[in-house]
């Protein structure tokens, strides 16, 4: 950026309630870097449930493709994965935006990366929130990241489920999730609850999945809470022992309560998108046995997307893996990250540093590579 004292900035909130979540450290350090700035946030959501509350920006825009964002803003942020790519696209045609494909630009074109991919996929590279740090340092920011931020609710209304193990069943909201992508079948849930006791468990929701909630309870007898917003989920969180949890967004909404996580893993990246549970919580993400786990936004996951092979990955998690972990993670210290990949429990920089799981991530990498070019010829 040429502009080091910039007078008007903005960046972005995207419909992914995650991925807006995951921003909002970033955007509070945008404002401590230049609080004497206009600071705009250009929105696809209007009243972002996330930021309710987020006493950070000056104005929240309507987000529009046609925005002239040199003309409008001395210093643009995009954060990292908020938008689709033709909004990274959009974003890209401008001289004043800072983003993560910038910033990977020269290691996208190393010759590491050209065999297995690491900075394009960043499955194994960094953290969401870490990247997020990165844009924040290349726009000027020097101190500690501030928390994530999400709305909190009073834990009291939710206080008659104090102890109970939270099973967060969320269900596909589009045709691709309802594929064996990030949700869990939910003949696994029924098992689990059974293996666990009905009166031992809280099935959790959203109004969207009430469906699912309605079937598993009336299957199993547990009982179901179906949470409207945010702060309503935070506070029920935190009457939790214990939550079960799919990835997205609710899991990152829940990490910010301070509540153990067991997160469930197929496509998604336990190192890039593992509950954001620093500084007070604690979790264990449970990746999917799959030699070709986690795939997300590489070439392997394409043959699946494509229909070239079948998407197995979250159903070979076990409910019985999850009840171990559910045991495991009581003696884990707070501000600890846990992988159980097959048996072995690991820490994060084992997992990363494993050369097994980089040599089979490479095969699979450059195997999706072959078929998935192919088969756009």
């Amino acid at each position: 950026m040429n502009n080091l004292e910039p007078h008007r900035i903005a960046t972005f909130a995207s419909v992914q309630i995650g991925d807006t979540l995951m921003a909002t450290s970033l955007y509070q350090a945008l404002r401590i870097q230049y609080p004497k700035a206009e600071f705009s946030l250009l929105s696809q959501v209007a009243d972002h449930p996330v930021i309710a509350g987020l006493d950070t920006f000056d104005r929240i825009v309507d987000y529009q493709p046609d925005l002239d964002l040199d003309k409008l803003y001395d210093l643009v942020v995009l954060p990292v994965f908020c938008g689709d790519a033709s909004v990274s696209s959009n974003f890209d045609r401008f001289q004043n935006v800072i983003s993560l494909d910038r910033l990977h630009r020269e290691l996208r074109h190393s010759w590491r990366n050209k065999w297995d991919g690491q900075f394009t996929h960043v499955l194994f590279y960094k953290h969401q929130f870490e990247l997020n740090a990165d844009l924040a340092r290349a726009a000027g920011y020097a101190g500690e990241m501030p928390p994530l931020y999400c709305p909190q609710g009073d834990p009291k209304s939710y206080s008659h489920l104090d102890g109970r193990i939270g099973l967060f069943i969320n269900t596909p909201q589009n045709k691709f999730q309802a594929l064996p992508n990030r949700q869990w079948p939910l003949t696994h849930w029924k098992s689990l609850i059974q293996l666990m006791g009905p009166s031992n468990v809280v099935l959790i929701g959203a109004d969207s999945d009430l469906p699912n909630l309605n079937l598993l309870a009336a299957e199993t007898t547990a009982p179901y809470e179906a949470t409207g917003k945010l702060s309503d989920f935070t506070a029920l969180c935190r009457n939790l022992k214990v939550l079960v949890t799919t990835d997205g967004g609710g899991m990152h909404a829940a990490a910010t309560t301070g509540v153990p996580i067991i997160s469930l893993h197929g496509t998604s990246s336990p190192i890039l998108l593992h509950p954001w549970i620093y500084p007070d919580g604690k979790c264990i993400a449970i990746s999917a046995p799959n030699t070709c786990s986690p795939c997300q936004r590489s070439y392997r996951l394409q043959l699946c997307e494509t229909g070239q092979t079948q998407m197995r990955c979250m159903e070979r998690i076990t409910p019985e893996r999850v009840v171990r972990s559910v045991g495991l993670i009581e003696s884990l210290p707070a501000g600890t990250c846990m992988i159980l990949r097959g048996n072995d429990l690991q820490t994060k920089t084992e997992f990363i540093r494993s050369w097994r799981r980089w040599l089979r991530f490479t095969i699979n990498y450059n195997y999706g590579r072959i078929f998935a070019t192919a088969a756009s010829r």
